[in-house]
């Protein structure tokens, strides 16, 4: 991933709070924990858990609608899994996942529930995969994936006391991360072999705090 992209990314997240002030709008800060996995029918896996930190701004539309822009640092990927049954690996992953939401909440007397959904754009930062049937540990294939892939977001929370806040979210992967078409596989592979597109699939709990 270019590394002035990644500061531009990084630059819009520190922003958020500076921006929030200038239209009045509000803050909150997550962190939390994700669960995460690859969709993609020769491959069968478990999840992997990870870390998911994030800071977002609402920007009311009207007394119950809102945008939420988001910045997230993710970490994802999926253990034990089997390839093409013969390829054994797990994977991690480590994105900048900016989602941008359409928020409605539910306005009550002790909480504000909310539903939200919208697009996330994930830009890779790291890739790395074990091959559990060799002694070579961890690889970068980070060059050899997608850079950037999108997802659909959608998922709920609650703002408590005023300050507390609890979300759920899932991603569901809109485009490829991998094919897995790596050249460390080429020992292992026939050529004939067809590479499938795998998917992001990912959930996210997480809590925060509102400024």
């Amino acid at each position: 991933m270019p590394r002035r992209l990644l500061c531009t990314i990084l630059l819009a997240g520190l922003l958020l709070p500076a921006i929030s002030v200038a239209v009045a709008a509000e803050v909150v800060a997550h962190v939390g924990v994700n669960a995460s996995t690859f969709h993609m029918d020769d491959l069968y896996s478990d999840a992997r858990e990870g870390l998911a930190t994030g800071v977002g701004v609402r920007l009311p539309i009207s007394d119950n609608f809102a945008l939420m822009p988001e910045v997230w640092y993710m970490q994802k990927g999926f253990k034990q899994g089997t390839l093409w049954e013969q390829i054994h690996l797990q994977s991690k992953l480590q994105t900048i996942t900016v989602p941008l939401l359409l928020n409605y909440r539910f306005q009550a007397v002790s909480a504000d529930p909310r539903i939200f959904a919208g697009l996330a754009v994930d830009f890779l930062l790291k890739h790395e995969i074990d091959r559990r049937d060799d002694d070579a540990g961890w690889i970068d294939v980070t060059d050899q994936d997608e850079s950037i892939y999108w997802g659909l977001v959608i998922g709920g929370g609650a703002r408590l006391f005023g300050w507390f806040d609890v979300d759920i979210r899932y991603e569901h992967g809109l485009t490829k991360v991998t094919n897995f078409d790596y050249e460390e596989f080429d020992d292992v592979i026939p050529a004939y072999q067809e590479f499938d597109d795998a998917y992001d699939r990912t959930w996210t709990l997480s809590v925060g705090y509102w400024f």
